[in-house]
């Protein structure tokens, strides 16, 4: 593989991969070094490091599961669905994306999502349930429905329902419990660096994916990320990821063609390790912009971008740890903890738990209703003035997100939606679905 840069993050980034090499920074890390983000990083640091190790056991992961998908082709079963959200699912979609891979990936709990897949014919499907911590409301939710739907069809969930989970969690017990198929994830190992796990070999070997390929290239470079080396492309992609945080601290992800879905992978890797402290690098997939001057772009070679990465995508997945691991000692971040995704996980259960109303209050207009947490003088009279708000609040080095709760066919849509408001504003502008 190979990582280029731009002349100035070239002369930026020198020093740093120099230094990084002279303190054993690469090295360190595969041998489960927990002091590299400082001490308040260290509890967390010290069970979070075994995707540094080598990954072929992997290999291992592989067989046994192609031994299953081959009883799974006898009873007929040629479809697979994954339940899971964020760093359980996000793998294995960019993986059957970039493939013929029969495997769709369900991440929202969103009816018009769910819907269509639990109601139709599912004589040859499987589901694959993926949640690290067991205890996922959403992928819960998803699996109570699937074994709902396959009893109502006269199918028997134990034989169609195959789990991928940390051992000892809440979903490991219930699933042993009920008879399920478990494979186990790493418990060392967080859900955004799990992608080389069993959390992205399971799903993807099941669905056709050929894995033994994708972890070969990812063994093959992980040989070179763990050298105390200038040439390194963990270090080169990390160094140039960060040496510029604090003036440049929004990655804009060019599109890479022969691997759709990247960018939301990266994505969450990089914004839920780096964004805490108020310290953060801010990842825009599929930016339109050409540049800015508060951000760095990451793009395949030619694109002409800051960074260019040429690589198969077992090598991204494996660089891409290496480097984010490495930029957060440059941002003083810990690379490992999540304190927004467990807060986030509260309030959830704290609103279901939560039987009386939940209302804002809210100003109809046209279409729809808008509430505001702001005091404004005005409530606003149309969409048109809502958006002429926001842009004309838009600062030099702030930006727009849009967070969509709506089916993934809405997508291209609202990435249209978001393109105009970034040619209008000159600002990033960020796209959930």
């Amino acid at each position: 593989m190979k990582v280029s840069l731009s002349p100035e993050l070239v002369d930026a980034t020198r020093d740093i991969v120099l230094d990084a090499v002279s303190h054993s920074f690469a090295s360190r890390v595969h041998d489960q070094d927990q002091t590299l983000w400082g001490p308040e990083a260290e509890s967390e640091a010290s069970i979070r490091l075994a995707w540094a190790r080598d990954p072929s056991p992997g290999f291992q992961t592989i067989a046994e599961v192609v031994k299953l998908r081959e009883e799974l082709a006898n009873q007929g079963v040629t479809d697979f669905i994954v339940c899971g959200m964020g760093g359980s699912s996000l793998a294995p979609e960019v993986m059957a994306l970039g493939s013929t891979a029969s495997l769709t990936v369900l991440d929202s709990t969103h009816p018009d999502v769910l819907h269509p897949l639990v109601s139709k014919d599912l004589s040859k499907t499987a589901v694959v349930v993926s949640s690290k911590s067991g205890g996922t409301v959403e992928t819960d939710s998803q699996r109570r429905a699937f074994e709902t739907a396959f009893q109502d069809q006269g199918i028997d969930p134990v034989g169609r329902i195959i789990v991928v989970t940390d051992p000892g969690s809440p979903l490991d017990e219930a699933s042993h419990a009920a008879g399920y198929r478990v494979f186990h994830g790493n418990p060392h190992i967080g859900g955004r660096f799990s992608a080389l796990s069993a959390f992205g070999l399971v799903p993807g070997t099941l669905g056709g994916v050929d894995t033994d390929r994708l972890l070969s290239d990812a063994v093959r470079v992980w040989d070179q990320c763990v050298q105390d080396s200038k040439d390194n492309p963990g270090l080169v992609l990390g160094a140039a990821l960060g040496a510029l945080w604090q003036s440049r601290n929004k990655l804009l992800l060019r599109d890479f063609p022969e691997q759709p879905g990247l960018g939301a992978w990266i994505e969450q890797l990089v914004a839920e390790s780096t964004g805490k402290n108020k310290k953060s690098l801010l990842p825009v997939v599929g930016s339109t912009l050409d540049s800015l001057p508060d951000a760095v772009s990451v793009g395949p070679l030619g694109s002409a971008a800051d960074i260019e990465i040429e690589a198969t995508l077992g090598e991204q997945f494996m660089v891409w740890q290496f480097a984010t691991a490495f930029a957060c000692t440059l941002l003083g971040v810990n690379p490992f903890d999540q304190p927004n995704v467990e807060s986030a996980k509260v309030a959830a259960r704290a609103l279901l738990d939560n039987t009386g109303e939940n209302s804002l209050p809210s100003s109809p207009l046209p279409g729809g209703a808008i509430w505001q947490s702001r005091k404004t003088a005005d409530v606003p009279a149309s969409f048109d003035e809502i958006t002429r708000a926001l842009v004309g609040e838009l600062g030099s080095r702030e930006y727009l997100a849009l967070l969509v709760f709506g089916g993934q066919d809405t997508a291209t849509r609202w990435t249209a939606v978001a393109s105009a408001l970034e040619a209008r504003t000159h600002r990033p502008v960020t796209l959930g679905v």
